[in-house]
């Protein structure tokens, strides 16, 4: 399973078996999504990296994690882009790249993943990192991921409950604590308690 300690996700700590030794799986990937031309059919990147990751028993987190590191990428994130245009581009690329991250997502896992993606490159040096530090720009990046239903409220809240008791010290800590984003999530959670109480009471009709 996808777990959300703090520290870099593809840090190795050892060798998977069927895996070669030193190769960076999600670099890899993402090399082979950067070399992908939005003309072609995104259906031949799917090939491409399904080819890769059972050459080196890689995973679809993998898979998840590297294309949403390439979609950040291809935004070219300045430190003045606004947030407006920061939604706008990520809506555009999703547009193309939605249905690889959709269907790459077999389960939760994958969906984590992706947003371990976004946090990562939130807490990165550099412009990216400066820029997407800024409130409200992290909110709305999950947000945008949310409302194309790339990652489910369950694997929004999964990610939260790992990271409700994270050191506010830490880049990620901080980033987690930011009140726009811990708005969003309070707003998840009233949707997600108001849909148990409907199921609730359809569950008492049908009895």
């Amino acid at each position: 399973n996808v777990t959300f300690a703090d520290g870099d996700a593809t840090d190795d700590t050892f060798l998977v078996t069927g895996r070669q030794r030193g190769v960076d799986v999600i670099k890899e990937l993402k090399t082979i999504c950067m070399e992908h031309e939005e003309t072609s059919p995104v259906e031949n990147l799917m090939i491409e990296l399904n080819s890769f990751k059972f050459s080196q028993n890689a995973t679809y987190s993998d898979c998840t994690t590297a294309a949403m590191l390439s979609i950040l990428d291809r935004l070219n994130i300045t430190p003045d882009i606004s947030s407006a245009k920061l939604i706008s581009g990520l809506k555009s690329r999703l547009s193309h790249w939605g249905p690889l991250l959709q269907k790459m997502s077999i389960g939760m896992d994958e969906e984590k993943a992706t947003i371990l993606a976004l946090e990562r490159a939130a807490t990165s040096e550099g412009a990216v990192g400066e820029t997407l530090t800024k409130p409200p720009a992290f909110r709305f990046l999950l947000q945008t991921l949310h409302d194309e239903e790339i990652v489910s409220e369950e694997a929004i809240l999964a990610w939260a409950e790992e990271r409700r008791n994270s050191d506010s010290d830490t880049d990620v800590g901080k980033l987690f604590h930011q009140q726009p984003t811990q708005d969003f999530l309070e707003w998840l959670e009233e949707e997600s308690d108001d849909d148990d109480d409907s199921d609730d009471d359809s569950d008492e009709e049908e009895d």
